[in-house]
Parts: C-alpha cells; structure tokens; sequence
C-alpha cells in the first residue's frame, strides 16, 4: 500500500499545478483575443512590441507545462503516456507525452488560414511534409520498442502471469529499465519536433498572425478540459446508475 501510495503523489501533485496552469492560460487567452481583435491599421508600433512580449510568454508557459511535468512524474514514462491528470478527451488527443506537430497545420488554416500570402503557404506546405516525415521516424522507432514486449525474457513472464523464479529479477529489471530509456528516447525525439516545429511555423507568420494561432491552440485546450470534464462526469455518473440498477 505504502508503495501504491508513493507511486500516485507525483500524479496528485501534479494534477493540482495543472489546474492553476490552466487557470493561467486562460488568462492568457483573453489577451490574445485582445490583440487580434484589434484592427490592423491600428496595430502601432507599441502593440507590436507587446504583442511579441505575449507571444513569448505564452510560449513560456507552454515550456513550463512540459518542463514541470517531467520533473513532477520523475521522468515516469508510462505515467508521461498516460497521465492521469488529463480527462478521458485530452488523452485522445496525446501523441508521444503531447500534442502531434502536424496538428497545428489544420489549426493554421482555420485560425488564419484567410490571411496567409502564398509564399508563407509554400514555406507552411514544405515545413508540414517535412514534419510528418519526421512523425514516422519517431512513431516506428517506438513501434520497434513496443514489439520488444513480446521478445524473452518479458514475453516468458507474462505467460508466467507475473511470477519471477529465483535469479531471474536482476535481469526482468535490467530489461524493464532499458524499456524505459528507450520510450523516453522517442519521448525526447518528438519533444524536440514539437518545439522547432513551433519555433519554424512562428518564424513564418507575422506578429498578429502568431497571435491568433496562440489564441486558437489555447481556446482548443481549454475547450477540450471543459468538454473533457463534462463528459467523463456523466461516464461515471452512468456507471453509478448501472451499478444501482
């Protein structure tokens, strides 16, 4: 029990700093939203400076998330696959301990899609190829770790349902570990693809146009918490009433 006990403290920590960082970003949001709505040939030379500053501490934020929740988990990577801070909804939407680069190209078009020149579209086009190609790379690569799942020795344990005989728990452990480091590798590739392809969409838009798609990935967030929240409630509200019944 104790065990049990220590092993859910990161994920209960965890879960309260999400929250309050939630609460901030959606500060953050009505910021953005601020900002674009203003029109552009009233965006002066000062809303451009502030603007840059939001853009930056959005993105600031958004490190901190990642950042915490490494240190938090204690590196955990099965906890980082499947954190039990976010609802039933916003696990769907989790690629590799976080959001899939090649998502924020849909969110591109829809947000300001309207207000792109042609040679951002090509610069856009060339940057989404190259980042699902690098997608690829990262999901076979973890495929290939997951297969290691059904090589000995923890293939021959599983069918053991569990039981080690004597002399073989160094090894399961030794294996176990090298799971472990291997999965977070592939954590660590797509972490790395998030953030430069973040950092080359940003270099493509213009100031107000990265306003816009901050304000947008935020919104799709905080929306995705609320809708999350609702619906796992009434989950298990059904589950009660079935159980009643």
């Amino acid at each position: 029990m104790a065990s049990n006990s220590a092993s859910q403290t990161p994920s209960l920590e965890f879960s309260a700093y999400y929250e309050n960082w939630l609460i901030q970003l959606q500060n953050f949001l009505e910021k953005l939203n601020a900002i674009s709505a203003s029109p552009d040939v009233d965006y002066t030379e000062e809303q451009i400076r502030s603007s840059s500053e939001l853009v930056t501490q959005v993105l600031g934020h958004y490190q901190d998330y990642y950042r915490e929740k490494f240190n938090s988990t204690n590196r955990d990577v099965f906890l980082l696959l499947s954190p039990t801070w976010y609802t039933s909804l916003e696990n769907t939407f989790l690629w590799m301990a976080g959001f899939k680069p090649s998502t924020l190209f849909p969110t591109i078009n829809y947000s300001i899609g309207s207000e792109l020149t042609t040679e951002q579209r090509q610069h856009l086009e060339r940057l989404k190829a190259e980042t699902k190609r690098q997608e690829k790379v990262i999901e076979k690569g973890m495929a290939k770790v997951q297969e290691s799942v059904a090589e000995p020795p923890i293939f021959e344990l599983m069918k053991r349902g569990g039981s080690v005989i004597d002399g073989e728990a160094s090894d399961l452990e030794t294996v176990i570990d090298e799971l472990k480091q291997s999965m977070m590798s592939a954590i660590e590739l797509a972490e790395h693809l998030r953030g430069s392809t973040v950092t080359k969409i940003l270099d493509i838009l213009r100031q107000k146009q990265a306003v816009k798609l901050l304000a947008a990935v935020a919104q799709f967030h905080l929306q995705a918490r609320k809708l999350g929240l609702r619906m796992d409630i009434q989950s298990a509200k059904r589950i009660s009433e079935d159980f009643i019944d």
